[in-house]
């Protein structure tokens, strides 16, 4: 299927190809890229637009002797298949298979790994500086890829500026689509649209790679002559007008673009010249999201990543939507904001680059003066916040569990200090599947937990968000327990379930008791409610009279409802979607310390200390132990009652499994 694309073992293959060969390489790597995806699902259109800049890097550069640092990772599905991974490729994100992201223990030619963005610049400058430490300087290359949205992130920026006055040989590669998962915003975007729209490029193909197929079979010579002679841009003038780039150029770097990133002939000589270039160069390419698939072309956001129901519909003329029946978390969040935002205008919503995985899209269109997405920097995100909440807004934060890790300072120093009403809605709590660790929402309660003033809760159901979304804005931010409050809740759908009981109002430190019971006590935090009434229906069939407590709150702990049922039962299961060390479940265990309960017995279930691979979601429930089935033989083992054997089996084989 791919004549020359399955015969290469390794980027050193491609130093053998002709030119035509390599373009040839070039369409079967996006042909595979649709093949897989479309069976496996993943992230598309920012793959379709790295292809070229890909295979030239490798076809210059003598990975892993050279160092190729690439931001996010999300755009290297070509560069692994180049580096041996083709064959493989069909096991794309799931579990036990290769990763959507670079992973240094997948393979060598995985130098850093990365699932955030605008680390790149950074960790390459690390590689460039451990170079000249070992006297390499002069033989080894350093490069970092990274994406225009990604330069956006205060990490780039702070690597930009501290690598460009180094004098070091290193090379910042800017892979620019005008666009990250949305489109780009912020000063920077708007610099780069304008060097995008230069009258140079608008003529790049004629004058810029005619120029260089012109000089016979030494493009690297002359321009690196150029390079060194006394014209006022240096390379720059090759490709480039004379006031472009002058911000790069100002934090030292020599600044070539902006360059069309789909001619391959000129990538390669353009990188080859470069491998002469002594100091820290930018270099601009201009790629288009999605080249090649027309569809991601048109909708580069929609097809940002895929899954193979949308290639079907597509196939067959309908490509109404790839996402399944029922409502969604996000959905719930988005509409009810909608609604509160409509009956109070101090509501504000941010986002930091994800308008559409956040929910907040509804909202940009129909408050657009009171939304603002700050592009990818959480930190700014959260410290504007608290300015908004500082003068009576109520900043409603909306940014994934994962990527509000990188704002922990401003959480702590710039809104807990204060004891400032910021309202934080941390979307894709809980294990999130695919995109493995890196992505995993599964740190927040215990990162935020030990923050002082800081309230966290999270509800079972759809319905319990909208009742927790109205607390927070209408009753939290003001009188005694005014302060920053934080809700989390999962990705997919929301369940249906009818419950025993009526939902109780939202109560500030208030659990709610779904089932009441005196053998034993459930106490579940979030989704894991759902899984936990599974448990205590099956207990309470065979007998045994299990409680069941819907905590709302990771902090304040409802302590009299806890004690209660602690003293009653004498026998506890914990349960929460979250790490063990620091959880809901610490916090219990905490409590029933410092009133000085001991003699009970309490089992917690959450995500152990190890970081979790990538899997379908309800694999990874099972690898950690956190399904129904889990909860109810635990409990049979803390009662002495004797387990069904096929659930002890699988019991046994899970545990297995997940500690080997």
């Amino acid at each position: 299927m791919y004549e020359i694309l399955s015969q290469i073992k390794s980027p050193d293959d491609l130093k053998t190809l002709s030119r035509d060969q390599l373009k040839q390489v070039a369409r079967e790597l996006r042909q595979a890229i649709v093949d897989h995806l479309s069976q496996t699902g993943g992230h598309f259109a920012s793959d379709l637009g790295a292809v070229e800049l890909i295979l030239a890097l490798h076809t210059v550069y003598s990975v892993p002797k050279d160092k190729i640092i690439w931001d996010t990772g999300h755009q290297c599905y070509a560069h692994k298949m180049l580096t041996g991974r083709l064959e493989r490729f069909s096991t794309l994100r799931q579990y036990g298979g290769i990763s959507g992201f670079l992973r240094r223990e997948e393979s060598e030619y995985d130098l850093f790994g990365a699932g955030h963005a605008g680390t790149s610049i950074s960790a390459a400058y690390g590689f460039a500086v451990a170079r000249d430490f070992a006297g390499k300087s002069n033989e080894e290359h350093v490069l970092a890829v990274i994406g225009d949205a990604a330069m956006t992130a205060g990490l780039a920026l702070e690597g930009l500026h501290n690598a460009g006055h180094s004098g070091r040989n290193f090379v910042v590669v800017l892979n620019d689509n005008e666009m990250s998962i949305a489109e780009s915003v912020g000063a920077l975007a708007k610099y780069l649209a304008k060097l995008r729209v230069t009258p140079l490029y608008q003529s790049l193909e004629s004058r810029t790679s005619g120029l260089l197929k012109r000089i016979d079979k030494t493009p690297g010579q002359v321009v690196f002559r150029a390079a060194g002679s006394v014209l006022k841009h240096n390379l720059t003038h090759l490709v480039s007008t004379e006031n472009s780039g002058v911000l790069f150029e100002q934090l030292g770097y020599q600044y070539i673009g902006p360059v069309d990133g789909h001619d391959l002939d000129l990538l390669i000589d353009l990188f080859t010249a470069i491998k002469s270039i002594k100091g820290p160069v930018f270099v601009h390419l201009l790629t288009v999201k999605g080249k090649g698939y027309e569809k991601a072309e048109e909708d580069a956001r929609k097809w940002h990543a895929v899954t193979p129901p949308m290639f079907k519909e597509t196939a067959e003329g309908t490509a109404a939507s790839s996402k399944s029946s029922g409502q969604s978390w996000t959905s719930y969040f988005s509409k009810t904001i909608l609604e509160l935002a409509a009956e109070d205008p101090k509501i504000v919503a941010i986002t930091a680059a994800m308008p559409d995985g956040t929910g907040l899209t509804p909202f940009s269109k129909q408050f657009p003066d009171r939304y603002f997405d700050t592009a990818i920097a959480e930190q700014h995100a959260v410290c504007f916040a608290a300015g908004l909440a500082a003068e009576g807004m109520k900043p409603i934060t909306a940014i994934y569990s994962t990527f509000l890790q990188r704002a922990y300072d401003m959480i702590l120093h710039d809104v807990a200090i204060q004891n400032l009403p910021v309202l934080f809605c941390l979307d894709r709590a809980g294990l999130v599947g695919d995109d493995g660790p890196t992505h995993h929402g599964v740190f927040d309660i215990a990162y935020m937990r030990h923050i002082p003033n800081m309230a966290l809760l999270a509800p079972k159901d759809g319905p319990e968000l909208v009742q927790m979304l109205r607390y927070m804005v209408q009753e939290h931010v003001v009188g005694p327990h005014a302060g920053p409050i934080a809700v989390r809740y999962p990705r997919g759908n929301a369940p249906s379930v009818e419950w025993p009981v009526e939902s109780a109002p939202i109560e500030y430190g208030k659990s709610e008791v779904l089932l009441d019971g005196g053998d034993i006590a459930l106490f579940a935090y979030g989704n894991m409610v759902v899984p936990a009434f599974e448990a205590a229906k099956t207990l309470r069939a065979e007998g045994i009279d299990a409680a069941l407590i819907n905590l709302r709150w990771a902090k304040p702990l409802d302590a009299e409802t806890i004690l209660t049922y602690a003293k009653k039962t004498r026998c506890m299961l914990v349960m929460e979607e979250g790490v063990v060390h620091g959880g809901v479940g610490s916090a219990i265990l905490e409590l029933l310390a410092e009133a000085g309960v001991t003699d009970v017995r309490v089992k917690l279930f959450g995500v152990p200390d190890k970081f979790i691979e990538h899997g379908a979601i309800p694999i990874l429930h099972q690898l950690c132990m956190l399904t129904a089935h889990d909860f109810a033989a635990a409990a049979r083992d803390l009662l002495g009652k004797p387990q069904p054997e096929p659930v002890a089996v699988a019991r046994e084989a899970r545990h297995e499994s997940l500690t080997a």
